[in-house]
């Protein structure tokens, strides 16, 4: 991968404070009436992440809000981004359920630690602490619509992703609508929201929807051909888990569209194999670097990653403005 320029707390160092709000409020807010039930969700919310969603949306309400900029945002405002990174945490959770996986950012998952049941519980559990946040709002304004259609879109995606499954023939338009739904619906969310509860401009709050929607598709590129090219340490995952699980995602997709026939039928056979033995993999190595998918990758990706910049330009310029567009940036060159 690139090497990124400048890094994610670099970046982040505007919202410092605001980010330890939301660190602070996550646990607070998570807090249930029987201990074991604490301890699973402390170790969902303590197996980290970068807070991408949080982060998105705290810098688009501070572009918004530029002229104010004060030290700290209202309480209200901190636990929305709590919001947007509960239903991203739920859905990681539910995830690791249907995918049967063990490990969660280097960690051991909800399922493979505690089992099935409780991982889904946990997940429905963290919802009804979004619903708390999102019912406890004073103001009854398009905030809830925004989320709760954001939450339908990733259960259609994911549903849709099920049923698509070893499914070696999908076209990019349809991968790219399966994602949107799956991923983009809740980052573009996380930054409308954000947008909406700092502005009353709806000049601004198109552009950072914009930003976002291009935002989601480079990073949904990057995130694919980090299980491929990704260092499992930085990943917390094994490689080539996706493909393992019969998940066709964006490089393979190129690789299959651009290859001769010969390599697209060994490839189809790769895919739909019942195990994968490192020699399959490593064919798929070598097929990935002989069509170059690396490469396209990138270069999509920082094509996305180049719209999702020009829609702020119509914005004023400010340290969370010039923050958006170095994430845009970094979200292509990132490792893991």
């Amino acid at each position: 991968m690139p090497e990124s320029k400048i890094s994610l707390s670099e970046i982040c160092s505007i919202i410092s404070d605001d980010l330890e709000q939301v660190e602070a409020k996550l646990l607070e807010k998570t807090v249930s009436n029987f201990h074991i039930m604490d301890e699973v969700v402390q170790h969902v919310i303590e197996s980290g992440g970068k807070r991408i969603r949080p982060i998105l949306f705290l810098l688009s309400h501070r572009v918004c809000n530029s002229e104010l900029n004060p030290q700290y945002l209202p309480a209200d405002v901190y636990e929305l981004a709590v919001a947007v990174e509960l239903i991203h945490a739920a859905s990681l959770v539910h995830d690791d359920v249907v995918d049967e996986a063990c490990l969660r950012r280097g960690r051991e998952s909800v399922n493979s630690k505690w089992g099935n049941r409780i991982a889904v519980l946990i997940g429905d559990y963290l919802h009804t602490k979004v619903l708390s946040i999102l019912a406890a709002r004073k103001s009854h304004d398009a905030v809830m619509s925004i989320i709760s259609a954001s939450i339908q879109a990733m259960c259609e995606g994911e549903i849709i992703h099920a049923f698509r499954k070893k499914d070696f023939d999908i076209s990019q338009d349809d991968y790219f609508r399966i994602v949107d739904f799956k991923t983009g619906k809740l980052i573009t969310a996380s930054c409308t929201i954000g947008a909406y509860t700092g502005t009353n401009n709806q000049m601004f709050i198109d552009a950072i929807t914009e930003y976002a929607k291009h935002f989601g598709s480079a990073f949904q590129i990057v995130d694919d051909l980090l299980d491929f090219v990704g260092n499992e340490e930085a990943l917390g995952k094994q490689p080539f888990n996706d493909f393992k699980e019969g998940k066709l995602t964006f490089p393979i997709i190129y690789t299959r569209d651009q290859c001769n026939k010969y390599d697209r039928e060994n490839l189809k056979h790769v895919f739909n194999a019942a195990a994968h033995p490192e020699e399959n993999i490593a064919w798929i190595s070598e097929l990935l670097s002989k069509y170059h998918a690396k490469q396209y990758c990138l270069k999509i990706a920082q094509a996305y990653a180049n719209k999702a910049k020009s829609a702020l330009k119509s914005l004023p310029a400010s340290p969370a403005q010039n923050a958006l567009l170095q994430m845009a940036d970094y979200i292509v060159c990132r490792e893991s």
